[in-house]
């Protein structure tokens, strides 16, 4: 190959790489249809209790201005089927991710259960372009009320506060290594649930293209549930 040649096909991968990048909505989060993450998640004794795979559907519009549906399936662990799921709203616009928050993950519910009906309203979760270490985001309040045939379960409303970028750093999965960017936040609550509320500190590891790969929930300082990216399917 000459070097004119040389110069030219480097160019062209220059600008094919630009022209993907400037098609992503939010660097964080590839919203296409086609991938599929699965995630463990594990007791304060680091077993594995339970596991999703996560995908986008329905997904709409182009560059910074997109809509899609995330579904989020529940797995059986010893029959490795599907045994609830749950969806949540997301769009991106002018580069940050918007998406309506979802009880799948909240401490004491079981989507598995049958006849069981959740209604989740209030804020959407905002994820910025950047995220700059030191940097503070937005709270956000919202309202879940589960019901299991006809009966009132929970009615709680959750706000999630002091939300920080803490630090890059470098996280390896089963999935792979990624250099991510750690979000911290505390979460409070108060209504009808059958459990004292407590303050609840989270922190998540979010990767280029990848989105969550991996999150920590803290209780006296210390590990008490946590989720992992162990695949990822393009």
């Amino acid at each position: 190959m000459t070097l004119k040649n040389r110069t030219v096909v480097t160019l062209l991968a220059l600008f094919l790489s630009y022209a993907a990048t400037a098609q992503r909505c939010n660097p964080y989060f590839a919203i296409q249809e086609g991938m599929k993450a699965t995630y463990e998640f594990y007791n304060a004794k680091n077993k594995v209790v339970s596991k999703t795979t996560d995908h986008f559907k329905d997904v709409t519009g182009s560059g910074e201005n997109l809509t899609a549906t995330l579904v989020m399936e529940m797995i059986d662990l010893k029959k490795n089927t599907v045994s609830g799921f749950s969806e949540s709203k997301w769009r991106c616009e002018n580069g940050v991710v918007h998406f309506t928050m979802n009880a799948m993950n909240v401490e004491g519910i079981d989507m598995s259960n049958e006849g069981m009906d959740i209604s989740v309203d209030g804020d959407e979760m905002e994820i910025p372009s950047t995220l700059t270490p030191g940097e503070s985001l937005k709270d956000v309040n919202y309202h879940i009320v589960m019901k299991v045939s006809g009966i009132t379960m929970m009615d709680r409303r959750f706000q999630v506060k002091d939300r920080k970028v803490e630090a890059k750093e470098t996280i390896t999965t089963p999935a792979g290594s990624y250099e991510t960017v750690k979000v911290s936040y505390t979460t409070e609550s108060i209504g009808k649930s059958g459990s004292a509320s407590k303050p609840q500190l989270t922190s998540i590891w979010y990767a280029t293209d990848v989105g969550v790969v991996k999150m920590e929930n803290y209780k006296d300082g210390k590990v008490y549930s946590s989720q992992l990216l162990t695949k990822l399917e393009k």
